[in-house]
């Protein structure tokens, strides 16, 4: 077997000592079997100094032990991969068996020649040694043969120069330990000196250790190297030198005789301390070294496992996985990557471009970037499609070579889904650009509609103002004059001719008004379907019975803030109109239901608010509406009917009423298809309270100072005249200041009536206010016929503020008067309450031309109180007004319950059969038990048989004004 190429010092060669052996792959190292069969077959040959064993190499431990226990004593030199040290350094610190003379280096660390350089110069020291000491036995050995003294003194001197010169401390040793032998490398290293040592044995030495003895013994048997040459022992051991920690390198051999014989040892020892620190502290760098490499090998899996987009590395031609991270995982599913091939992996994509790709990119070098790039996957649910952005990345070694594929990239699926998604909505976006565009023409046509109708809604306002004030002079002449002319007389029929034609006036001016959306308005929390369903008769009737009606409601429908009254009449008018349209038969469908109008309505509908509403739809199958008459059919005035038969302010009155409730009015119809009118009242939360009706009460007069402020003086001089007839103190003024000088003037005030709207720097809710604070149980009322919202904020009329809207009549301000001064709180109101009749006379006992309106009874003691027992509001109410122009007082209650304890001597019962809980017929026998003489009259749709024990009269409904009075005249006279 050729021995292996060495390089290193020359001495070592000098001596034959082969500088080092490479066990490895390298060009002219020994491969690692070749080593083993050499090691089998006994070593031949002189040993290495030094063995340094590639990092390529898979088991050097078990060769250094082996090459120990062949008895080579070298150096051995492992080279590891960097990211081996850490793991190689543990496993030498746990193999004694190989001694103490060894390095760990990196595969590249440049220290690599150095730490080879002194290897192979601390060998040559030791091999001179073990030359001198051989030689110097030979030459003892053979003086002892021809006892020439001269060649043993001269082999004794060169020996004793050789030995002093050495910088080793060089220590004989006899067989029993005795010292016989200390340099002066060994005085000064244990700093003893020479003649003190030679009195000493080893055992007495400060590095001397019980396991030498043993280790002394071998040599003496020829257990540690074994031939004829002696052996060596090497071994280094920690100690205390002169106050030093140090470590010394020991290596002895035995000293022989011609035979043989062991008759001392000779021991080399160096104070090694400087290279262990330095081997220690290189060791201690690489440890941090690999420590950090590792962490930061962990840091970089971890930050790769983690990254937001997939990533995978794969190697050599056939893309063997070698790392993917989670979202990789997550995309492509759970499959065996780790140390399987790209095609083993995924064999449903190994002929989809994502794959055939990276043959590609492997052969030529060159990345390639996919955009959206389809991925189609089978799996457990089916066949499913990916889109991804990526990178292939070529990873290369260091001599240029390409090596692998570096992947990353994104899941881009849904991104290009929308993106489809758009592409495949343009055409149909152009469309609705087209239509939006038709829409927004419409949008903006509405919106002028609506500016005109706002437009004319304020001129409307204003002429309503005067045009209401001119009624109240007609009207309260009127009045005046129907006082003076008598009971009888043509002139009287032409009078209440005239009346008629007021109270005509008045309703088109409120219906102008609504329109202007400036009528006071009490809302209230309503349901609506009560108020459709109390309307039921009055709308068959209004109909007719050609039409039939049909009723939609909705369960739990939501509640609305409205004025009860002008929804009915907004209803009302909504119906006679499709009454009219159908030509009296046909079918009107109401539908009442919840409604959210949302952001796209208000876009086709501008003067829509979004929100929650409570939706009143009124639908007829008539002939529907041209377009051009729908989109004018909110303009006061404007009417499709032939001339006398329609105002054309229903459906304005309708528009500004809702329009003024915060609500939405829109109209659906089309020739041919009939018409549906929906209106849009805004939602409530509040409780629904029960509708109160107001009660007509009787007129009365009172002797309570008022102050009227009034700028018209036709009006306020009526005004004046009216209340004066009823006996009432009244001050005029003809404006605010006029009217708070009056307040100021120390006359005790019980009532300011004023106007709204007044010239002057003082506004009437100004002048009520300083009215309040001067006299504090002053009652105030407010007339106009044209608020401007002076008096109103959010459609409805501030808090306790009493309005009499203008035209009004005398019975009407009379009551309105009244009920606020019986109201007031505080001392003295009510007190000068009247009669329930106003007083015929004047102040001067003549009669008053402004007394009540003359009852058709005849004279006599004053009328009795009538009690109206009626269970229907309206009809009870009706009935109370009828028996007031009879000139009887009337209390109406709706039960027999409440009536029976308010019944007294004198009183009249009027009673209706059919009463909730105790009848009519019981309400009788029960008043006349507590009053015997109690008049009674029946009032009943259907004849009254006679009731034993019980005197009544009875009077079937329908019955006419004489009828009424004739049976309270002979009522009273019993």
């Amino acid at each position: 077997m050729s021995t292996p190429a060495v390089s290193g010092a020359p001495d070592a060669v000098a001596n034959n000592v082969p500088a080092a052996l490479h066990v490895g792959a390298a060009p002219g190292a020994l491969s690692e079997t070749a080593l083993r069969k050499r090691l089998a077959n006994d070593w031949t040959g002189p040993h290495p100094a030094v063995v340094v064993f590639d990092a390529g190499v898979t088991g050097p431990l078990s060769l250094a032990r082996a090459l120990r226990q062949a008895g080579i004593d070298a150096h051995y030199l492992f080279l590891r991969a960097p990211g081996d040290l850490a793991a190689m350094r543990r496993e030498l610190q746990r193999a004694p068996l190989i001694g103490r003379r060894w390095t760990l280096l990196a595969a590249d660390d440049p220290n690599r020649a150095g730490v080879e350089a002194e290897a192979l110069r601390d060998a040559a020291r030791r091999a001179r040694l073990r030359t001198t000491l051989d030689r110097a036995n030979a030459r003892m050995a053979a003086r002892r043969v021809d006892d020439d003294p001269r060649p043993q003194r001269m082999a004794a001197h060169f020996l004793s120069g050789f030995l002093a010169q050495s910088n080793d401390a060089l220590i004989g040793l006899g067989m029993d330990l005795t010292i016989l032998y200390w340099n002066g490398s060994a005085a000064r290293l244990f700093g003893i000196d020479a003649g003190t040592a030679l009195t000493r044995t080893m055992a007495d030495l400060p590095c001397y250790k019980p396991e030498m003895a043993a280790l002394l013994a071998a040599l003496r048997d020829g257990g540690a190297g074994g031939g004829s040459g002696g052996g060596a022992m090497h071994a280094e051991i920690d100690c205390t030198l002169c106050g030093r920690d140090l470590r010394l390198e020991l290596s002895g051999s035995a000293v022989r005789d011609g035979e043989g014989a062991a008759v001392g040892f000779m021991l080399a020892c160096r104070d090694v301390s400087q290279r262990h620190q330095a081997l220690e502290h290189e060791r201690a760098q690489q440890a941090a070294a690999a420590r950090l490499a590792d962490e930061g090998r962990r840091e970089l899996a971890a930050l790769f496992d983690q990254a937001p987009g997939f990533m995978a590395i794969t190697r050599g031609p056939q893309h063997l996985f070698e790392m993917t991270n989670r979202a990789y995982i997550q995309l492509f599913g759970p499959r065996p990557y780790s140390g399987h091939t790209l095609d083993e992996a995924f064999p449903d994509l190994r002929n989809q471009p994502f794959s055939r790709l990276r043959d590609e990119v492997f052969a030529s070098g060159r990345p390639y970037v996919g955009r959206a790039m389809p991925v189609v996957q089978q799996g457990p649910q089916g066949r499913k499609v990916r889109y991804i952005d990526f990178v292939y990345q070529p990873l290369f070694a260091g001599d240029g070579s390409i090596t692998g594929i570096f992947c990353q990239g994104h899941d881009v699926t849904e991104q290009k889904l929308m993106q489809d998604g758009l592409l495949h909505h343009q055409a149909e976006l152009e469309d609705m650009v087209e239509t939006r565009t038709e829409a927004l023409q419409a949008a903006n046509l509405a919106l002028q509609q609506s500016q005109k109708l706002e437009a004319v809604g304020k001129l409307t306002g204003g002429v309503a103002h005067d045009f209401n004030n001119l009624l109240q002079i007609i009207g309260s002449n009127l009045d005046l004059l129907s006082l003076e002319l008598g009971p009888t007389g043509r002139a009287l029929h032409r009078v209440a001719s005239a009346r008629g034609a007021v109270e005509r006036g008045g309703k088109l001016a409120a219906q102008l008004l609504a329109f202007a959306r400036r009528q006071p308005l009490q809302p209230v929390p309503t349901d609506l379907t009560a108020i459709v369903r109390d309307m039921d008769d009055l709308l068959r009737r209004a109909l007719g019975p050609a039409i039939e009606i049909a009723l939609g409601v909705v369960p739990e429908l939501w509640s609305t803030l409205v004025d009860r009254d002008q929804l009915e009449n907004v209803l009302l008018n909504l119906a006679i109109n499709a009454r009219d349209a159908l030509g009296g038969a046909g079918r009107l469908t109401i539908e009442l239901d919840n409604a959210t109008l949302d952001n796209h309505y208000q876009l086709a509908n501008p003067d829509a608010t979004p929100g929650e509403y409570v939706m009143l739809a009124v639908s007829d199958n008539g002939p529907g509406m041209p377009r051009e008459v729908r989109e004018r059919a909110f303009e006061p005035f404007f009417t499709t009917k032939a001339e006398g038969e329609g105002t054309g302010l229903g459906l304005s009155m309708a528009y500004g009423f809702v329009k003024q409730s915060g609500g939405h009015i829109k109209i659906y119809s089309e020739p041919g298809h009939g018409t549906t009118v929906k209106i849009f009242l805004p939602r409530t939360r509040a409780m629904v309270a029960a509708p109160q009706r107001p009660r007509a009460d009787a007129v009365r007069g009172g002797n309570e100072t008022i102050v009227v402020v009034e700028d018209d003086d036709a009006v306020r001089g009526a005004v004046v005249d009216i209340l004066g007839g009823l006996g009432y103190t009244v001050l005029a003024a003809p404006d605010a200041d006029s009217a708070l000088a009056l307040l100021e003037s120390g006359v005790a005030v019980e009532l300011l009536f004023t106007d709204v709207v007044m010239p002057g720097a003082l506004r009437s809710p100004d002048l009520a206010r300083l009215a309040r604070e001067r006299h504090p149980h002053i009652a105030v009322l407010f007339t106009s016929g044209y608020t401007r919202n002076a008096m109103m904020h959010g459609a409805r009329l501030d808090p306790e503020v009493e309005l009499l809207s203008k035209p009004y009549r005398r019975d009407e301000l009379a009551r309105k008067v009244r009920a606020l001064l019986d109201a007031r709180p505080g001392p003295g109101a009510g007190t000068g309450q009247a009669p329930c009749v106003a007083d015929d006379e004047g102040p001067d006992g003549a009669a008053s031309p402004l007394a009540a309106e003359p009852a058709p009874v005849a004279s006599g003691p004053t009328a009795s109180r009538v009690v109206v027992v009626e269970d229907n509001e309206d009809g009870r109410e009706m009935l109370c007004v009828l028996i007031d122009m009879l000139g009887y007082p009337a209390a109406g209650f709706g039960s027999g319950e409440a009536a029976l304890p308010e019944l007294a001597e004198g009183d009249i019962l009027l009673t209706d059969l059919g009463l909730p809980g105790m009848s009519g017929i019981e309400l009788a026998r029960a008043a006349r038990e507590r009053l015997p003489g109690l008049p009674v009259i029946f009032a009943s749709g259907r004849a009254v048989d006679p009731v034993e024990g019980l005197p009544a009269q009875a009077l079937l409904k329908p019955f006419a004004l004489e009828a009424l009075g004739s049976a309270l005249e002979r009522a009273r006279q019993d």
